[in-house]
C-alpha cells in the first residue's frame, strides 16, 4: 500500500454500495364472485272461457221435430199397441159372428161396409199442449292456476388472500 503523501498520491480504499429497493410490482385483490340464479315470481294465472249450451230439443219435440230414435221407439210402441189392439178386436168380432151370425137381422155385409166407410171419415184430432221453454246452461268464466314464488339466491366466493407479488429489496457492499 502506497500512502505517500507529497508528491505520488495516496489512494484510500473506495467502498461501493448499491442499493436495490423493494418493490411491489402487483398488489390486487381479488375481487368476489357474486352467482345469482333468480327466479321470477310468475301469477300462473289464466282465465277460461266461458260456454253457453241451449238444449232445445224439448221444444222442437214439442214442434214435431224429433231425432231418429225418438221415431222410431214411438212408432215401434205404437205399432205394438195398434197390433194388440186389432187383434183383439179382431177376435171379439170373430166370436160375435160366431155366436150370433145364425139369427135373423144379423146383416153382416151391412156391419162390414159400415166399419170400411167409419176408416175413410175424416176424424179431427186435435191435442194443445204447452211448448217447454229451450234450458240453457251457462259456465261462467273461472280463474285458474298456481301462482309460482320469486327465487332469489345469492351465492358469494371470496378468496382469502390478495394477489400480489413482491420483490424484496437487496444491498451490495464491496471494497
Amino acid at each position: 500500500m502506497n500512502t505517500s503523501v507529497a508528491g505520488g498520491g495516496q489512494k484510500f480504499p473506495m467502498i461501493s454500495i448499491r442499493q436495490t429497493l423493494g418493490r411491489i410490482d402487483r398488489a390486487a385483490v381479488i375481487p368476489a364472485q357474486i352467482h345469482t340464479n333468480p327466479q321470477m315470481a310468475r301469477s300462473n294465472k289464466t282465465v277460461t272461457q266461458p260456454s253457453l249450451t241451449i238444449d232445445s230439443y224439448p221444444s222442437r219435440k214439442a214442434y214435431g221435430h224429433r231425432t231418429m230414435s225418438d221415431l222410431t221407439a214411438e212408432n215401434g210402441a205404437k205399432g205394438i199397441s195398434d197390433v194388440q189392439a186389432a187383434t183383439r178386436r179382431h177376435s171379439r168380432d170373430a166370436w160375435q159372428k160366431a155366436t150370433t151370425a145364425a139369427r135373423r137381422g144379423d146383416d153382416i155385409a151391412q156391419a162390414a161396409r159400415a166399419e170400411i166407410f167409419a176408416d175413410c171419415m175424416p176424424r179431427t184430432i186435435v191435442q194443445f199442449s204447452g211448448i217447454p221453454n229451450p234450458t240453457v246452461y251457462a259456465q261462467p268464466c273461472e280463474v285458474v292456476g298456481e301462482p309460482q314464488q320469486a327465487d332469489f339466491h345469492i351465492n358469494i366466493q371470496t378468496e382469502s388472500t390478495a394477489d400480489i407479488h413482491y420483490t424484496p429489496g437487496s444491498i451490495d457492499i464491496s471494497v
